[in-house]
């Protein structure tokens, strides 16, 4: 079970800066709004064939069927639209949510904070100062999912990444049916090839990541208990 991030906590040690508190505490609102967005695109990318499936294909098999991939049925192309679109915008949310909450680390943890055009999460990594927060930051950023859908949300600026496609796939492990439809295409950046998934997996990939989130929602707070308790003992 995924733990709680509270907020609360994080506003009550800001609220104690002597400046900049009302600009992070917005931010902390803009992580919060933007974790919250993330969850409406993702339910609405899972959810975008169940209504078609039920009324109109409850055995799934028109799914592959040629008519339905040369788009004669304007539900069916609806929910292709629907899925894709949600499914690129929870992508883009969860990575945006990234750089959110590096402003935060930053304005926060980082020793000599760096301007807000320049500020990412990678860059705030690298200059804060050996710790648990620069720990999970790190591997965090190194997790492959991560990984991916930095470079999905690169990639999908310059060119469509999301198919339709009347095939199917089963786990590499487990040989369990994955279903079929919708993909997303292999794709390269910036050296590292990524290969293709279903729509499925690749949400499964932003539930993971946005977990990560709230873990290191978590540790910021532990870093900001620790500051303000040794702030206290310097009294």
């Amino acid at each position: 079970m995924t733990r709680r991030w509270d907020l609360a906590v994080l506003e009550e040690y800001i609220r104690t800066l002597n400046s900049n508190k009302h600009w992070i505490l917005s931010t902390v609102d803009s992580v919060s709004h933007s974790l919250l967005i993330y969850q409406y695109h993702k339910s609405l990318a899972r959810d975008a064939f169940a209504v078609y499936k039920v009324e109109h294909d409850p055995d799934g098999i028109k799914m592959f069927t040629g008519a339905m991939m040369m788009g004669t049925d304007d539900e069916f192309e609806n929910a292709k639209l629907a899925s894709e679109a949600n499914l690129i915008a929870a992508i883009n949310m969860t990575r945006n949510t990234f750089d959110m909450f590096a402003q935060l680390v930053n304005a926060l943890a980082v020793p000599q904070p760096l301007c807000i055009e320049h500020c990412t999460i990678s860059k705030v990594r690298d200059g804060l100062p050996e710790g648990a927060l620069k720990a999970e930051i790190t591997r965090v950023t190194r997790l492959p999912w991560f990984r991916y859908l930095s470079g999905f949300s690169n990639t999908i600026k310059h060119r469509q990444l999301v198919s339709h496609e009347p095939s199917s796939k089963h786990h590499e492990c487990t040989g369990e049916y994955l279903g079929g439809g919708a993909q997303v295409a292999a794709f390269e950046h910036q050296g590292r090839k990524f290969k293709s998934y279903w729509v499925q997996e690749v949400l499964e990939g932003t539930v993971e990541i946005h977990n990560e989130i709230v873990t290191l929602g978590i540790t910021l707070n532990e870093w900001c208990l620790h500051s303000a308790h040794a702030m206290g003992s310097k009294r």
